[in-house]
């Protein structure tokens, strides 16, 4: 019976909790409602006295409410990626959910407020610029944080949703590329009337673990973020800012490698084969010609795995480099059958000869030389990105022992850049710690 008797009072606790917030809600907005009445009351009797009609009345409803501010406002945004799935190559477009937190003063707030009406008061307006089709999943919360300082009240914006977001791949890596996913955010005020910025005392995250595109993909730990500005049209045309948010990935080159790369070269080296028929033979030139049209068949098996796109990929550039070496060899089989035609069989056996060890240096050169490109480029670029991760991880630390422990990092001499950061920020602050 006690038992009983103690869960009732529970619930009757958290019943009246609920009716006091709610209640506490009402209270304001009633609030608010009258002193809206007696400001349209008031002009309504100054329109009266000076013969203006209702003209005055029909300027303050047509009046955005939530516009009133002047000045000009600083929003910082930490956006975290809370999961990654479906990162499209030929579509060039990733499903993602995302979190993103803004907060900004308003002094307009009365100390006493606690509940945040978006429709009545100011709002940063936050679109997003890249994204596909329409959101999904969405939740949006307001808060009023108060300070105990001389500070003016603090509005917390919380906003989640998923949807697919367009991202512009660079694909001259391909398969070995790393590719940024890039949440591009703005808003629909000036750069006038708002200025955006990254979290000064969070930094942007993106949860590894819940990312479910893990077998062709690698993500990196880090994020980064620059700022820009656009004259896209709203509602008028003027220049809106832009933050830009980005996370990483890197595409596993182990399917790539052993499905198409592997396969290429074991049908360029079918071709030194081929040298075992007799030089005079006409089935040498038809055994190169059906290796050079299965390698045709992979380009176009390539072509499937790519969106339309006028530069060469590594893989195109390897495949090609394949057609061409084969083609070589189509050509010295009918120099060599040409060849038979005019100087004895035992001179072209001698021609044939040096011909085919020609062949082979080029083929180990091309692979040699093909090897290093890419080990300073693409495998360059995976390095950075690893080191990238480090240098996100200790400027994590630092904000967080500054945020433990402000006078002891104050002494310190400042070894991490700000928060808020240009393009670029982390991989210029690399060279020059390096």
């Amino acid at each position: 019976m006690l038992e009983v008797e103690t869960v009732d009072s529970k619930k009757t606790v958290d019943e009246n909790v609920k009716l006091a917030k709610v209640f506490k809600a009402l209270s304001s907005n009633i609030e608010k409602n009258n002193e809206l009445l007696n400001r349209l009351l008031e002009l309504t009797l100054e329109s009266e006295s000076n013969h203006q009609g209702l003209a005055p009345l029909r300027s303050i409803l047509s009046k955005d409410l939530s516009a009133l501010r002047e000045d000009k406002v600083t929003v910082e945004i930490k956006l975290t990626f809370l999961k990654i799935n479906d990162i499209d190559t030929v579509d060039q477009k990733f499903l993602s959910e995302i979190f993103i937190q803004a907060k900004w003063h308003d002094h307009l707030i009365k100390p006493d407020e606690k509940v945040f009406e978006p429709s009545m008061m100011w709002t940063p307006k936050l679109i997003i610029l890249n994204i596909d089709g329409s959101i999904e999943e969405e939740h949006i919360d307001y808060s009023i944080l108060h300070s105990n300082d001389d500070n003016p009240p603090r509005v917390q914006l919380m906003w989640r949703f998923k949807a697919f977001f367009k991202e512009n791949l660079e694909l001259q890596h391909f398969p070995v590329d790393v590719q940024d996913l890039t949440i591009s955010i703005s808003t629909e005020r000036s750069i006038h009337e708002i200025e955006i910025i990254e979290d000064q005392s969070s930094l942007s995250s993106v949860n590894t673990q819940a990312f479910l595109d893990a077998s062709e993909w690698n993500l990196y730990n880090h994020t980064e973020s620059y700022r820009d500005k656009t004259t896209v049209e709203y509602a008028r045309s003027t220049v809106h800012p832009i933050l830009h948010i980005q996370c990483r990935v890197a595409r596993k080159i182990g399917y790539f490698v052993w499905n198409i790369i592997f396969i290429v070269f074991l049908i360029i080296g079918l071709t030194f084969a081929s040298y075992s028929i007799e030089v005079d033979s006409p089935d040498r030139l038809m055994c190169n010609v059906t290796l050079f049209l299965t390698a045709v068949a992979f380009k176009l098996v390539v072509k499937q795995s790519l969106p339309t796109i006028s530069y060469l990929t590594y893989l195109d550039l390897y495949v090609l480099a394949a057609l061409i070496f084969l083609a070589l060899n189509a050509t010295q089989n009918a120099a060599m059958k040409s060849l038979a035609y005019i100087y004895q069989m035992k001179e072209v056996k001698i021609y044939d000869r040096n011909a085919i060890v020609s062949l082979a240096a080029i083929f180990i050169f091309f692979h040699v030389i093909f090897g290093i490109y890419i080990s300073f480029t693409a495998t360059r670029r995976r390095w950075k990105m690893q080191e990238k991760d480090k240098l996100y991880q200790e400027k994590k630390d630092y904000i967080e022992r500054s945020r433990v422990s402000p006078r002891a990092t104050s002494r310190r001499k400042r070894r991490y850049p700000p928060v808020a950061q240009p393009r670029g920020s982390l991989e210029s602050f690399f060279e020059n710690r390096y």
